[in-house]
């Protein structure tokens, strides 16, 4: 009986770490999306080690439980709106130069509240280098990726979470992306 409770306890403990109801939130004066209530601000030194880059995001959030994250970034574009399906040729062998193995769930150009993004959805793996001795277990992640041009800007809308979540924040993830608007 002990363990039953337990495990019913463990279990129930698993399930209060998915995707709670999504509020709107303000990223910047002229982008918004919807994010799961318990969504926070990720902190700095989180942010610096989870995405190093010379340049910090617009925006980062992390869920209550810290392995789901979504973050905003921008680089400087010399590309045109038109130009995403150029971008799509450049970003996917991008994309899989970054990981030892990807599965593209889908790639598009598609129409997000009026505005054209380019979209990848994966689940990558990196494997650890193969002269080790002692050989860690492949790090799993399931990614959707949009770009957006914006005012010379390039912007980038992120998802990810172990794989292993996958199944729980999929249809989530679709929602909190189809949300975003650019005023």
């Amino acid at each position: 009986m002990k363990h039953f409770l337990f495990s019913l306890a463990f279990i129930f403990g698993l399930c209060s770490f998915g995707p709670g109801k999504l509020k709107p939130v303000k990223i910047t004066k002229n982008i918004t999306t919807s994010l799961p209530a318990d969504f926070g601000i990720m902190p700095d030194e989180l942010i610096a080690a989870r995405y190093p880059a010379q340049r910090k995001p617009i925006a980062a959030y992390t869920g209550a439980n810290g392995f789901v994250d979504v973050v905003v970034t921008e680089k400087p574009s010399t590309f045109a709106k038109k130009d995403l399906p150029l971008l799509q040729k450049f970003y996917k062998p991008a994309i899989m130069s970054m990981y030892s193995e990807v599965q593209f769930i889908r790639e598009e150009v598609t129409t997000v509240n009026g505005r054209e993004f380019l979209v990848f959805e994966f689940v990558s793996s990196v494997k650890d280098d193969a002269k080790k001795k002692n050989k860690l277990a492949p790090i799993q992640k399931y990614t959707i990726a949009q770009y957006t041009i914006e005012n010379d800007k390039l912007l980038i809308f992120t998802f990810n979470c172990p794989a292993n979540l996958k199944p729980e924040w999929q249809v989530t993830a679709n929602k909190i992306m189809r949300s975003i608007k650019i005023s």
